[in-house]
């Protein structure tokens, strides 16, 4: 037994409200600056969607993640004999299309331009050409199912349904979207770690934070790749990977990370979990219907003795101990069972579980149904209620 401790979250996703005050707290501090404009370390997505990048979620175009291959791990799109293939052309990196291409508007000409029969208009700029520039893409463009016919329809999550069943979905009386706040996951079996072939990327041994050694890097790009949630990003003007750091200097000042320090909703839970880290290969190599409850089973008790001895043993403090068995994520992941990894099936070991409101049997309460389509338009606001009796 290896045991080990990591910094976990937990988003609680029926409490988000898809404000994005997240996204610009992490903005301001991290990617306000040239190369970066086009990054979101933090970004909230509105499902169905297709998200951030463009179908960041099909891994037949990304290659990211892992697969088992005869109960062997090996990384889908990198790799020794891939990556040396591909590395100097890497055909399943995004590219910035699939982001969006970053812009800002010349203000000036609004003061500046002379007296004459129009109003004067602010044209958008590219912030990577400096030239005008035509908008066709934003970081939330598809923002409260903005765009469905072209966004939330092309979700991959949508794939197994037929085409029946989609266009219920999309039926104004049956239509719901919820939002998916994202960050680096700082996964037990990051795939970045792997892929890299300057070997500039690690996990700190301390809190478990994943981190790309800028001095180290050589831009090969293998990481943006090779992570499945795509929050690996190339900074064109420094020529350097750069990624979400969990605020670590707000956290080693024992501060919380920008993005759940400023959330609106109060939705995310910071706090360490215990993990027992001879299991990760046995439990990412595991069969994909049992790659969930593995990936519970092998995060500890932390009042276990046995589990504090060996954390002990491997020089991890009292106090991280202590924070072990007071934390908030271990009691959603592991004691009410109510927060999940994201995509499991990716097997890099999220250590940021999303976590929904669990069913409860309630025999006695149905939902009423509600008037036709036709009906709800011409009702008063009032009348939108949902009901049950």
């Amino acid at each position: 037994m290896d045991i080990r401790s990591q910094i976990s979250m937990v988003f609680h996703l029926d409490k988000c409200l898809g404000c994005h005050t997240c996204s610009i707290a992490c903005k301001n501090i991290w990617t306000d600056r040239k190369g970066a404009e086009y990054m979101y370390w933090n970004n909230v997505e509105t499902k169905p969607g297709t998200g951030f990048p463009t179908k960041w979620e099909d891994q037949d175009i990304y290659k990211g993640g892992w697969e088992s291959v005869g109960g062997a791990l090996q990384l889908k799109g990198a790799g020794k004999k891939k990556g040396l293939l591909n590395i100097f052309h890497n055909p399943h990196m995004p590219v910035i299309d699939d982001y969006f291409e970053p812009f800002t508007f010349k203000y000036l000409d609004l003061i500046e331009s002379p007296e004459g029969d129009c109003q004067p208009t602010a044209r958008p700029v590219s912030l990577i050409t400096g030239k005008p520039m035509d908008i066709k893409m934003g970081p939330n463009w598809d923002d409260d199912l903005g765009g469905t016919p072209d966004f939330a329809r092309k979700d991959p999550n949508l794939a197994n349904l037929t085409p029946a069943e989609q266009e219920a979905m999309f039926q104004l009386e049956k239509m719901a979207f919820f939002y998916l706040p994202r960050i680096c996951n700082h996964c037990l079996n990051p795939a970045c770690v792997a892929s890299c072939p300057s070997g500039a990327i690690y996990k700190r041994g301390e809190d478990g934070v994943v981190l790309i050694n800028q001095n180290v890097c050589r831009a090969w790009r293998m990481c943006v790749t090779a992570c499945p949630y795509k929050k690996s990003y190339y900074n064109w003007n420094t020529g350097k990977s750069e990624k979400c750091i969990l605020c670590y200097p707000r956290i080693e000042s024992g501060l919380a990370p920008a993005c759940m320090h400023s959330c609106v909703g109060r939705i995310r839970y910071i706090g360490v979990l215990l993990y027992d880290a001879d299991r990760i290969e046995q439990v990412a190599a595991a069969p994909e219907g049992d790659l969930v409850n593995r990936h519970l089973d092998m995060l500890c008790d932390p009042f276990d003795p046995a589990v504090i001895a060996s954390a002990k043993a491997n020089g991890i403090a009292d106090s991280t101990i202590a924070a072990a068995q007071n934390s908030p994520v271990y009691k959603f992941v592991k004691e009410w069972e109510l927060a999940l990894p994201l995509h499991p099936e990716y097997r890099t070991l999220s250590t940021a579980p999303q976590a929904a409101t669990k069913p409860r049997a309630a025999p006695t309460a149905r939902p009423t149904p509600g008037p036709p389509s036709a009906q709800l338009r011409s009702m008063p606001a009032a009348s939108w209620w949902w009901i049950s009796r």
